[in-house]
Formats: structure tokens, sequence, C-alpha cells
């Protein structure tokens, strides 16, 4: 069976979150003989590093070919691989046509524009609507939520037929599961000017991520605790001027470090000499960062909303995303109780092995094969 992947729009080699999702799929994907992928690539050309799997460029600018399918549907998404595919596969929403004959199965990670569009710049707003979210998923034969919650969202937001949802919980890196050499320790310790005792937050800088929550409650914290500091880890995302300006005002602005973008290879590392790990989102479709934080044995704090509850279980903390002071409670308990902080530690590294991308990949499979 031939499957079209749609790579439209990846970047970067296949980094961030929907591209690294995009390639621990497909590489999973690859394991089974009786499918035969093909990546389809736009704008720039990139390879997703898969042996093995045909990736197809097609020299049209994205900002072009968007607007060839917003005007006239053509041409269909299918017509562009090598081989027209006999299911096409988008791990995230984009402007497509595609031909009647051809399924289409469709990934949705969360719809936090549509409940919090507060926390979206007016451009990225305007392109969700640009997309046609609600004849994307009509059109959709089947579509794949990253948990519950996005898929309650979707039958409650756009009326979907559950029967036409399946949820399919993503994984995580192997590489979050595998030993920490001393060595690289004091690199990363290094190249990030890490502090000895620390909070951390690792995730897009924006407001959705309820950063400013975070602050607070440090700022209340540091008053007692004056050797912690707050580690600020992950790149600018949208309205992100907002956050940065409340952190300059701090009183214990010198005691919160910005460490911007953190390799692959270097994420086990700062997450596991953390303290604590905090992440107070406002919503999230799946969440990758609390559970890598798991994985790499630190206590991890998390809002007790949207897809938070079912995707930790009992093994991390959770918290009202607005109440500055139980934050701060949870984050002294965490930091002077040893045997609660033992307690979580070893709850989170045995609720991260739940999240394999071998076993998404068998999933996806499944559906992709019938």
């Amino acid at each position: 069976m031939n499957i079209g992947i749609d790579a439209r729009g990846i970047r970067d080699g296949f980094k961030g979150g929907v591209g690294e999702y995009t390639q621990h799929i497909t590489q999973a994907l690859s394991q089974y003989s009786d499918l035969h992928l093909e990546t389809l690539s736009t704008g720039l050309r990139q390879s997703p590093g898969i042996e093995g799997i045909k990736d197809t460029w097609v020299s049209y600018p994205n900002k072009v070919l968007n607007l060839s399918l917003k005007l006239a549907s053509q041409p269909y998404i299918d017509s562009l691989f090598s081989k027209v595919p006999d299911k096409i596969w988008m791990p995230n929403w984009n402007i497509t046509a595609i031909s009647p004959e051809t399924e289409l199965i469709l990934t949705v990670h969360d719809i936090a524009f549509r409940i919090l569009p507060e926390v979206f710049s007016r451009r990225m707003r305007l392109w969700h609507q640009y997309i046609g979210i609600d004849k994307l998923l009509k059109r959709a034969n089947t579509i794949i939520a990253v948990s519950e919650s996005t898929k309650r969202d979707l039958i409650d937001i756009y009326d979907i037929n559950p029967e036409k949802v399946q949820v399919i919980y993503s994984g995580i890196d192997p590489l979050f599961r595998q030993a920490i050499q001393q060595d690289a320790i004091q690199r990363v310790k290094q190249r990030y000017q890490l502090p000895e005792r620390y909070i951390l937050y690792l995730g897009t800088i924006e407001p959705r991520k309820n950063i400013q929550l975070l602050i607070q409650s440090f700022e209340k914290l540091a008053s007692k605790d004056t050797d912690i500091r707050l580690v600020i880890a992950g790149v600018n995302g949208w309205l992100y001027h907002q956050i940065h300006t409340i952190i300059d005002k701090s009183p214990y602005r010198d005691r919160i470090l910005r460490i911007g973008f953190v390799e692959v290879e270097d994420k086990p590392i700062v997450y596991h000499l953390a303290q604590i790990f905090v992440y107070p989102s406002l919503y999230e479709g799946f969440g990758f960062p609390p559970l890598e934080a798991m994985a790499s044995g630190t206590p991890t704090i998390v809002a007790n909303n949207s897809a938070f509850p079912e995707i930790v279980l009992d093994a991390a903390y959770k918290t009202s995303p607005y109440d500055v002071l139980e934050l701060t409670d949870i984050m002294h308990t965490l930091l002077t109780d040893s045997n609660m902080h033992a307690y979580y530690t070893e709850l989170g590294l045995k609720r991260s092995l739940d999240f394999d991308w071998n076993n998404t990949g068998k999933q996806v499979y499944e559906i992709l094969s019938k």
C-alpha cells in the first residue's frame, strides 16, 4: 500500500514538536514492509533523514502552493507524490486539496486556537481561519487525536462523529531513558551556565504556557530560599515580549536565567539536573516536556487541566493554573521534603515508560493498513 506523508511546512530537518512527531512515527512505520512510504516537502529542500523512505520535494514556494490550493483547490496533493498514494497522512493541519478517491488520515494535536484565542497572535488566528479547519476535519476519513482530551474537544466544538476519531498517544524519545555520562553533565552545565539548584521550565516562550504564574510563584519562594534559581529554557513563540517584560521587571530577575534553545541531546541532562520541573500550561493537547522530565528522573508539576490528568495520572503533582500560592506551596514541598521528592521521581519514571514511539507507530500502522 502506498502511503503519502504530507510533511509540508515542517522545517529545520524535522525539528520541533510536530516535526519530531512526524519523524518518530515515520521511523516506526518504516519497519512494516507492506507499506511504501513517501514524504512530501515543499519550499526549502530537506530530508527526514530516514533510510529507505523517499522524500519528494516540490519546488513551489509554500505561499504560491497554498494560494492555489485555497482559491482553486488545485493541484491535488496526491498528484505531487512520485507514486499516487492510496492514503495520505497529515501529521498536522495545513491547506490541502485531495482527490476524492484518496483517503485522508489527519492528526490533531490540539485546538487551543479555539479554546484560548486570546493567547494567540492575530496572525496565528488568521492562519487557522485561512486553513479551513471545519472543511479539513469533514474531509478526513480518520482523525487521530493525541489524547482523550483532544478528542472531547473535537466532538464538543466541531461536532465530529466520535467513531471517526481514534486516540493514539504519542511517545517520548528513547534518548531520555539512556544512562547519563558524567563528562556530558559537565559539558551541558558549562554550555548553558546552569546553576547548582534550579527549578526548570522548558518549552516555547508564549502566554499559553502560563510562565507568568511560575515567575510569580518563584518570587514568593525565592524570598525564603536564597539559593534556588529559575531556569527558563526554550525558543520565543508568539506574544513572547510580555513574558520577557515580566522577567525584566522582577525583583529576582538576577536569579531567573533564560538559556534559550536546548539541543535535543542535551535535554535529558538539563531536565535531570533540575530539582523540579514546572509546566503550568493553560491548555495542552498532549504535552511532551512533562513526560520528558519524568523520564529524566525529575519530579514534575503540571496544571490540572486539558490532557494533563490523563497523561501524567498520579505520577506528577497537579495544581491550579491560576493559584500562585498553591504552586508556591507545592514547589516548596518538593524542594524540602526528600521523601516526597523521591516518591514523585519514582512514579514519574514508571509512568514515562508507557509512552513509546514504536507502540504509537503500531497503532498508526493499524489505521493506515486497513
